[in-house]
């Protein structure tokens, strides 16, 4: 969940009727491989699912099941792949300031999943073998001198956005709201609160790990911010405020690249050797990054980016009508397919999509819906162009039914036979994505 975007009900073209709600959506499961495209499924919680904005990402954990990571969630979700079972397990009510929000993103190592604290005060632990869930606190009243600070960042919500793993095998979380950067270490199970102070609220949405650091990319703040063992800097400066950027993806040579939310350029972020800062580029400008038509503001135009099997970066819309690819080779974006409202692939004219997957089984990318009615695929099996200058196929798939809850999924994870499984965020299953050309591993 992201308090800085529209999460209004989402502007749709028209109205199905109901028979071409039958035959475009069935229920629980539409099988688009005589298309050429993915059998989705959805499956459902031997326990029903109830509420809303319910986990918020998920991770393999080391038993080969996925864990997904509570968000207003009362317990842990675990998908088994190999049965397709899903179960809850845990407490009947995980708290952690509050039961809203509480955790976003999770990071696995070892036998263990660790929950980055949203609006929740504590780690969420997940020891996977015995599936034990505990929770690691966050020694604010040690760190801060002043018992009201203390306390105030204890109770603040959207503390962090995500995070990632440095060079020292350390969690760093991405400071949101939150003063300090929180480090997590995995062989004490400790909480440390680290670097500067970091004033602001919604700074930074998003980190990615390259050249040993990790950078987080500028929503509100100025500057990007890298984090490392050895130091916490602050480079550039974008102006204070405007939602920026909203999260990244790393192309396969390091760049990461920063994706437009309210501006009208990619922010290219380059890892800089040793000491030396990072070499910061915009690239593109207004007359092809846009949001869509149904917008007069210019915002909200994507959401989520993923590296495809070519090494070029694509970017989902959101409010925009086309996919963004980028070249970092090249320093080029372009629009690639066809426009997703003129064409009819898509319904829906805001948050269409949220966060993706790279699948190289079949070389494709994959969208996940998120107020959208259909599963975006990129597929990059034909971009062989050794100058850059191949073209990928941009499609979209109807999900089965029931497909018209917003915000239905948050994160995804692909296993390693190459099967794709999403979070249940709003709608109460699991989508389950097998690519068209996949086999069982004994096949």
């Amino acid at each position: 969940m992201d308090p800085t975007t529209d999460k209004s009900r989402a502007p749709r073209s028209d109205f199905y009727s109901e028979i071409d709600v039958k035959t475009k959506h069935p229920d629980n499961e539409v099988d688009h491989r005589p298309n050429g495209g993915p059998l989705l499924k959805l499956l459902w919680s031997e326990e029903p699912l109830t509420g809303q904005t319910l986990f918020l990402g998920g991770e393999v954990g080391s038993d080969g099941k996925i864990y997904c990571i509570p968000g207003h969630s009362p317990r842990v979700l675990v998908i088994d792949p190999e049965t397709d079972d899903v179960t809850l397990i845990g407490s009947k009510e995980l708290v952690s300031n509050g039961t809203k929000f509480k955790w976003l993103r999770g990071i696995p190592i070892g036998d263990v999943i660790y929950g980055l604290p949203c609006h929740a005060s504590e780690v969420l632990r997940i020891h996977v073998p015995t599936q034990t869930i505990t929770k690691i606190p966050i020694p604010y009243e040690t760190f801060y001198e002043d018992p009201a600070v203390a306390k105030q960042q204890r109770k603040m919500i959207w503390k962090y956005h995500g995070g990632n793993i440095c060079h020292d095998g350390c969690i760093y979380a991405v400071p949101q709201s939150a003063l300090h950067v929180l480090k997590i270490d995995p062989e004490t199970d400790t909480c440390s609160l680290v670097g500067p102070e970091l004033p602001g609220k919604y700074k930074w949405y998003g980190g990615v790990e390259s050249g040993g650091s990790i950078y987080c990319v500028p929503q509100n703040s100025p500057h990007v911010l890298r984090i490392s063992p050895e130091a916490i800097t602050l480079h550039g400066d974008y102006g204070e405020g405007g939602h920026k950027w909203h999260g990244a993806a790393a192309a396969d040579d390091g760049t990461i690249v920063c994706i437009p939310n309210n501006v009208d350029t990619v922010l290219l972020v380059k890892p800089g050797e040793g000491d030396d800062g990072p070499t910061l580029t915009e690239i593109g400008d207004g007359s092809f990054i846009q949001t869509g038509r149904h917008r007069s503001d210019g915002k909200y135009k994507y959401l989520g980016a993923m590296t495809g099997t070519n090494g070029k970066v694509y970017i989902f819309p959101s409010g925009s009508e086309q996919v963004l690819e980028v070249d970092t080779a090249r320093n080029i974006a372009r629009n690639v397919g066809p426009n997703l409202r003129d064409s009819g692939m898509e319904r829906i004219f805001q948050n269409k999509w949220q966060n993706g997957l790279t699948n190289p089984h079949d070389k494709c990318v994959y969208a996940i819906p998120l107020s959208g009615e259909t599963l975006l695929r990129i597929d990059c099996s034909n971009d062989r162009d050794a100058g850059g200058d191949g073209d990928v196929e941009v499609t979209t798939w109807p999900l089965p039914s029931p497909f018209e809850t917003l915000d239905k999924w948050e994160g995804g994870v692909i296993c390693a036979n190459g099967l794709m499984y999403t979070m249940p965020n709003n709608c109460k299953a699991v989508l389950k994505i097998q690519p068209c050309n996949w086999k069982p591993d004994n096949e």
